[in-house]
């Protein structure tokens, strides 16, 4: 299973030095009347890096989202995924180029199985119309039987293959967003959004997002953007950080870096001492045990 396409046979996205960034956020500014929720903000997330976006409510971190998506216009700037400007796309159109997101409001069907909530993105990548598919013809047979392979794959590795058959409304809320987010690696991204991929769970099923998390970036080659209000999770996992504060970028570094910078520890986390507290390194943060 690889991050760039579904019908390519590459292999996991490497990091090198000399690598363009996959995503560039350049001067975006978003005004909604007299409300100014961006302003001039620029970032840039490299390829296999997991990259966090931080900040208190109302910093402007969904509103980032939404523009990168598709959903919000900007007033200025621009926004591009490699060498294509998002700026101007819909959201269909952006998924088309790689950029998959899980929402942090889950959205699947609650009545629908683990297997049809993900086989929702792959919608995009049918080439077969209702007609051939209708009438179950050779073609439209053949390209239904690859996706969904693709879609167990895809549940096997978000160790989701026990509940595969299941309603998504009799599952626990932590595999629910885990269906969600497999929702949204079977648009086949390069760069995958994640909005509060842990919000509302509990330890344990934080542990096993953020090894999950890991395991995207490091086994499929998917290079991840993520807002998070988990300090402890955003500081193991995340390569960069990136901090907004009434829709301006304060800071941006590794994740050390962000626990000296003065400005963050005044705007955001009140105390060093209260940074330190919220970040252990990776290997404090709890990890799901082997069978």
């Amino acid at each position: 299973m690889t991050g760039a396409n579904a019908t390519s046979a590459g292999t996991p996205t490497t990091t090198t030095d000399d690598a363009p960034p996959w995503l560039r956020v350049q001067g975006v500014s978003v005004t909604f009347g007299a409300l100014k929720a961006l302003s001039d903000v620029s970032l840039s997330v490299e390829p296999g890096h997991i990259h966090a976006i931080i900040g208190p409510n109302g910093a402007g971190k969904s509103t980032l989202f939404n523009v990168i998506s598709g959903l919000y216009r900007t007033t200025a700037g621009e926004v591009w995924l490699g060498d294509d400007e998002l700026t101007s796309l819909r959201p269909h159109q952006i998924t088309r180029l790689g950029l998959g997101r899980a929402f942090q409001n889950i959205v699947l069907p609650p009545h629908a199985t683990v297997e049809r909530s993900i086989m929702l993105g792959r919608h995009h990548l049918t080439s077969a119309g209702f007609v051939r598919t209708g009438l179950r013809l050779p073609s439209a047979v053949r390209e239904q039987r690859l996706h969904a392979a693709r879609v167990r794959e895809i549940a096997d590795f978000l160790e989701l293959g026990d509940l595969f058959d299941a309603e998504v409304s009799g599952l626990s809320y932590g595999d629910r967003k885990r269906v969600e987010v497999g929702r949204a690696l079977a648009t086949e991204p390069r760069v995958l959004l994640l909005d509060e991929p842990v919000a509302g769970m509990n330890a344990t099923e934080s542990a096993l997002m953020a090894e999950q998390l890991r395991s995207i970036r490091a086994g499929l080659g998917i290079t991840i953007l993520l807002v998070e209000h988990d300090m402890a999770m955003v500081m193991a996992i995340a390569d960069r950080v990136t901090v907004l504060d009434f829709g301006t970028v304060i800071a941006s570094g590794t994740p050390t870096e962000i626990q000296r910078d003065p400005e963050v520890i005044r705007a955001y986390l009140g105390s060093s001492d209260g940074i330190s507290e919220a970040a252990p390194t990776a290997t404090d943060l709890p990890r799901r045990e082997q069978p």
